[in-house]
């Protein structure tokens, strides 16, 4: 089965598994922090006149909302999606990369819990 699209006419399904096989890895917590300080640090070299703005927090609402939009694109996927096994495997990439976000909220309900 041959993947039409924009630089996508020379792939094959074969070549597209092996490609999300390779990528499969979920990145730790301290990894994304890793990446993303590296990032930020030349960006201050660049920016030190420039203030500092803070990123928005994430709050349990917040949470709950992008849990259930990704929700929703899953069953999406899955009730659009003529091959089970290729939608499975999107809908699983889908929710191991949102890992990162389901620690933080566990995180974030665990002192919300502690504090009450």
């Amino acid at each position: 089965m041959e993947i039409g699209g924009g630089g996508f006419s020379d792939m094959v399904e074969g070549d597209l598994r092996e490609h999300l096989e390779d990528h499969r890895g979920v990145f730790s917590n301290q990894e994304l922090e890793e990446m993303t300080k590296s990032s930020t640090d030349s960006e201050d070299d660049d920016a030190e006149s420039v203030e500092q703005v803070e990123p928005p927090s994430w709050t349990l609402e917040k949470f709950a909302d992008v849990f259930h939009q990704a929700q929703i694109l899953r069953d999406k996927i899955l009730e659009y999606d003529p091959w089970m096994e290729q939608g499975l495997m999107v809908t699983q990439g889908i929710t191991a990369s949102l890992r990162p976000l389901q620690d933080l909220f566990d995180e974030a309900k665990k002192g919300r819990d502690n504090c009450q």
